[in-house]
């Protein structure tokens, strides 16, 4: 068993990557963007559009919940989450799969001291998989280390980790985007501002490490200049041929170039890191400042088929007066949080090809 430090860093390898984290060739482990090539991407989105498609049919709904069924699925949030546990556990039973929840990591071993090593082998044993939320940047890849070498591995994914990814996130962003962009080529080329605490923002993060995979896309940061992307971040986006813009504010961006704006991700600014691990601000403290925020008035510098995006929560920096601009993504974007990690749980049990045959017989695709 090789230790924890030469996992992660196999994690940052791209030779070594793939071995670590797939078993026969489909991801078992989901930790962080950078795992997925454009191939894999494409086959989770088609998944996620055959299970949604087949969800509508009375025979498909039938059939997708034959797919885990007997499966028991874990959630092990130590985070504060709403949209991503119900998605998760939303996911689990399209596919027939139970699922358990911890939230409140002080009723459990943690409490007493427990490792993380000792916990997930634990659990291995009455669950066939882990997703895991926690403010730990390397908590679900130490999960997913302590189990790789043991007689019960079982598949962890990771529901968002400290400051670091937030991988499915990002996943149901790029499939927002290729649902959006179906009829303007794809993702390829596109022109995307990527707004807020970047440095913090997992959700951000892992949009970025996602879009490399796509072909002459252009990312322009609006960030505080003290939370700017890191140099890992930008060094991979130069490595893989990504066009990078670093901004102060939105709007001299979009006086300068807002029609030719594809997509604009908006993300709050992540006060919360602040006041340490678990703190909470006051309501006071949580809003963006004026230069993060979407304002209404810059609706005329966008195209009508500008597409907006947010992660959610949202506090001041996307305003209510944008929900009826034709590129309002938000609520499309929650609602494929379901759809594609139930896509994520077909392909790391194996049954994505299944489902997309099914699809194909039924004429949904």
């Amino acid at each position: 068993m090789i230790d924890f430090e030469s996992f992660k860093a196999g994690m940052g390898a791209r030779e070594q990557r793939r071995t670590l984290l797939q078993r026969d060739g489909r991801p078992f482990f989901v930790l962080i963007s950078q795992q997925f090539l454009r191939e894999d991407i494409e086959l989770l989105c088609d998944t996620a559009t055959a299970i949604r498609r087949l969800d509508r049919h009375v025979e498909g709904r039938d059939f997708l919940r034959s797919i885990l069924r007997g499966y028991r699925i874990m959630n092990l949030f130590a985070q504060p989450s709403t949209r991503t546990a119900e998605s998760f556990i939303a996911a689990a039973d399209k596919l027939g799969a139970s699922t358990r929840q911890v939230s409140d990591l002080r009723t459990s071993s943690f409490s007493k001291g427990e490792s993380v090593e000792d916990a997930v082998r634990t659990l291995s044993s009455f669950f066939d998989a882990i997703v895991t939320r926690h403010q730990e940047d390397d908590f679900a890849a130490r999960a997913a280390w302590a189990l790789s070498s043991t007689g019960r591995a079982i598949p962890v994914i990771s529901a968002g980790c400290g400051k670091s990814q937030h991988v499915t996130q990002s996943l149901l962003d790029i499939y927002t985007l290729r649902y959006s962009f179906a009829d303007r080529d794809g993702v390829d080329g596109k022109d995307v501002v990527i707004i807020g605490d970047v440095a913090r923002n997992r959700a951000a993060r892992s949009l970025a490490y996602l879009l490399a995979r796509f072909d002459r896309p252009r990312i322009h940061f609006v960030s505080p200049d003290a939370f700017t992307p890191d140099d890992a971040l930008l060094r991979y986006l130069e490595a893989h041929e990504v066009e990078t813009t670093l901004h102060s504010a939105l709007g001299p961006l979009l006086r300068a170039q807002g029609d030719q704006i594809d997509a604009i991700y908006v993300t709050r600014l992540q006060q919360e890191w602040d006041r340490g691990n678990n703190g909470i601000p006051d309501a006071g403290d949580r809003g963006s400042a004026e230069d993060f925020v979407l304002k209404p008035e810059y609706r005329p510098l966008l195209r009508s088929d500008c597409v907006l995006m947010h992660p959610l929560p949202r506090v001041n920096e996307l305003p209510a007066e944008w929900e009826d601009h034709p590129g309002f993504m938000v609520w499309r974007q929650v609602r494929n949080g379901m759809w594609i990690r139930a896509a994520v749980f077909a392909s790391v049990f194996g049954s994505d090809g299944e489902i997309r045959s099914r699809a194909a017989r039924l004429r949904l695709l």
